[in-house]
């Protein structure tokens, strides 16, 4: 089997009790990163390992190709002669992966360090946040050549106005990393040359906090994102109580008061 997905703890500063963070890579370059079936089984089993790493605290979803974090579907299985029914059975990876995407209860940053196209930027979307070097694009170009990004539109139009989604899906229109954020699609762009530190500087800021309550913050964002307000401020409501009787709260009141960096014990 050809490992098209590469996996990696590393610490996130110099200190020996520094906390880790799992960088799973994207690793067919020769294929600009094509969402195959193979490459999508070994990356739902790669941010499975992260998610149930104790030692792990942010995951980092990034490529090793220089100038493509991910070219989208497989376009040779779009055209085989495999029965619909076979189709229809693969495609189910890719609500598989957006959805553990949403289920892991440890931040995962997308660091787009290549364009990011069709299937791909469901990807990106469904991580917490995303960060790119200026250079990228980004865009859904199914539709130039017969197909339509039917499965990543919930999650674009959760991100942005459902006019900009519309053009971004109806026109193919590659948009640059500036037209992106402006639209809401990044969290931050970096210049090219700043990119890797930007990320290693992110990457340890989000690590330092308690993973404990950054956990149940992600599982209560995507538990009320479509809630009406009353039944999404009653599930916050409870959330908020249970943030109340961890240790990790009271740590944190602790230290801030005592001017020293609080030590997590995630209870």
């Amino acid at each position: 089997m050809s490992h098209l997905v590469a996996y990696d703890v590393r610490t996130t500063g110099p200190e020996p009790d520094a906390p880790s963070a799992a960088y799973v890579t994207l690793d067919d370059p020769a294929r600009r990163n094509a969402l195959s079936d193979e490459l999508l089984d070994q990356l739902l089993e790669a941010l499975r390992r992260a998610a149930t790493d104790p030692q792990v605290r942010v995951i980092v979803l990034t490529s090793s190709h220089e100038k493509v974090f991910s070219s989208g579907g497989n376009l040779d299985a779009f055209a085989d002669t495999r029965s619909t029914i076979t189709k229809y059975a693969g495609l189910k990876r890719f609500p598989d992966l957006y959805r553990t995407l949403a289920a892991i209860d440890k931040p995962v940053i997308c660091a787009a360090n290549g364009d990011v196209l069709a299937g791909a930027l469901g990807i990106a979307l469904a991580c917490d946040l995303v960060i790119a070097k200026q250079s990228i694009r980004l865009g859904c170009p199914e539709i130039n050549i017969g197909a339509f990004p039917f499965m990543i539109s919930a999650l674009i139009f959760r991100n942005t106005g459902r006019l900009a989604a519309n053009e971004l899906m109806m026109t193919g229109r590659l948009l640059s990393a500036s037209e992106a954020l402006d639209l809401g699609l990044l969290n931050r762009v970096v210049p090219d040359d700043q990119f890797d530190a930007a990320v290693r500087d992110w990457v340890a800021a989000i690590a330092s906090k308690s993973p404990l309550l950054l956990g149940l913050g992600k599982k209560a964002l995507d538990a009320t994102r479509d809630l009406p307000l009353d039944a999404a401020l009653d599930y916050l409501q409870a959330q908020l109580a249970l943030a109340f009787t961890t240790e990790d709260l009271v740590e944190g009141v602790h230290a801030f008061k005592h001017k020293r960096a609080p030590v997590w014990r995630n209870r």
